[in-house]
């Protein structure tokens, strides 16, 4: 995973209780990858529930083991008689008991979706039958978002973002206290209703990938223009990233707002802000990353990995190569699970095949046999060498960047102008949702 992404950070991460049983709910946008990310990162690692079709994959099945994965027995994939010999609510409660910790996936299925799916009614449904089955067990229902700067694209960012604990003492003793089915399902889906806004809190929603794409260069381009940046660097940095985070979804909402209430301001600025993009082209040189162009990281730092470089590329440059072409064509909620998953056989077969080809072609100085050491210092130099040759391709990765953006928004006056203009349209979009009527009632109010 570290490889994988150059960045995994985990904020908030004093709300995740420390003791008593914990139901871990998460969106669900990257497939395998986001039940790696939970079980791996999270400050108690918990038990996930995954579709038995999972252990189709016979590679996987040592992992999923070692994890105590619990397996959903789906009527669609096991048929109807399996499924209700192996009742997945009897087993989510097993596994709550003894202050254990679960976690599940309340979409249902992994997407490509800019937003939440409307949650089905299992992870309310084992909390609840767990609590009744219990004696008070205590449950605490934590929500934790998910959030990709580019799932699929190798060396991108993650953030894991845990929510405040729900509390389900209400729902659970009134679930307790009755054995009607209406009354019950009733319940269930207020707990549902409670999950997905607490989702929604930790998560970003977009209508369409369009308005995602938009926001997102909003909010880098009103970020670039204020205090809190203080280097090109810094914004690279996973807490520029968190705040990013939260003010995107600052910006959603605002934009949807503006959508209803100031549809000519947001008109205008959504035309600039396209016709900025398509002038920027392809560079993918970020908003933000105009202000403070210096070269923070001193050229020697390159020059000295650049061997590292060279030899990591050298002996990682097949494995590397065939966990893309793995992943090529699949579906993109699917791409980093291929490519990830596939690494884990690949690298190390790379590895030792290289290790044994070296070992037996370079003679030995000091005798005909096989070249032991050569071959144990092949095998520790690849992944070694393979992890600083990452360091120096994020470095040269920045400062192209940067040196890019210079080039690009120095040179160009037209472009600079564009982006004194929507500069301006945003100070102006931003006024507007700010002191709109209710916001401001409510201003008044706390007052």
């Amino acid at each position: 995973m570290t490889a994988f992404y150059s960045r995994i950070e985990v904020v908030n991460a004093e709300n995740f209780p420390t003791s008593g049983p914990v139901l871990v709910v998460s969106n669900h946008e990257n497939s395998l990858v986001d039940g790696v990310l939970v079980s791996c990162y999270l400050p108690r690692m918990p038990r996930l529930l995954a579709a038995s079709t999972i252990w189709d994959y016979k590679p996987l099945t040592p992992l999923l083991k070692a994890a105590r994965v619990v397996p959903i027995y789906r009527q669609q994939d096991v048929g109807v008689q399996l499924a209700k010999e192996k009742p997945l609510f009897d087993r989510s409660s097993e596994a709550l008991m003894d202050d254990g910790v679960l976690s599940v996936f309340p979409e249902g299925l992994s997407h490509n979706h800019p937003h939440l799916l409307p949650l089905k009614n299992g992870a309310a449904r084992i909390a609840l039958e767990a609590e009744a089955k219990g004696d008070r067990l205590g449950i605490q229902v934590v929500p934790v978002g998910l959030t990709f700067e580019d799932k699929s694209t190798f060396r991108s960012k993650v953030l894991l973002q845990v929510g405040e604990p729900i509390d389900i003492t209400r729902q659970a003793d009134a679930f307790r206290a009755t054995s009607d089915v209406a009354d019950r399902r009733g319940l269930v889906r207020d707990l549902t209703d409670r999950i997905q806004r607490s989702l929604y809190d930790v998560t970003l929603n977009f209508g369409s990938w369009k308005d995602a794409q938009l926001v997102r260069q909003a909010t880098e381009l009103w970020q670039s223009t204020d205090t809190w940046v203080e280097s090109g660097a810094d914004a690279q940095t996973i807490a520029a990233m968190q705040d990013r985070v939260r003010m995107q979804r600052t910006f959603a909402r605002g934009f949807a707002w503006l959508d209803r209430n100031r549809p000519d301001l947001l008109a205008r600025a959504t035309s600039d802000l396209e016709r900025y993009l398509a002038a920027r082209g392809e560079s993918g040189t970020p908003l933000g990353a105009v202000r403070s162009l210096t070269l923070r990281w001193p050229r020697t730092t390159l020059l000295a990995l650049y061997p590292m470089w060279l030899i990591g590329a050298a002996l990682n440059f097949f494995p590397f190569h065939l966990s893309r072409w793995f992943a090529h064509g699949k579906d993109e909620d699917k791409m980093a699970t291929w490519s990830l998953f596939s690494s884990l056989l690949l690298f190390p077969g790379f590895w030792g095949l290289q290790a044994l080809a070296l070992g037996g072609i370079v003679p030995h100085a000091a005798h005909s046999g096989f070249n032991w050491p050569l071959f144990w210092s092949t095998l520790i130099l690849a992944p070694a060498a393979g992890f600083l040759s990452l360091t120096y391709l994020d470095l040269r990765k920045e400062v192209r960047e940067r040196k890019s953006a210079r080039a690009e928004l120095g040179a160009e006056q037209d472009l600079q102008h564009l982006r004194s203009k929507l500069t301006v349209q945003l100070e102006e979009m931003v006024h507007a949702y700010v002191n709109r009527p209710e916001a401001k009632a409510r201003r008044s109010k706390s007052k």
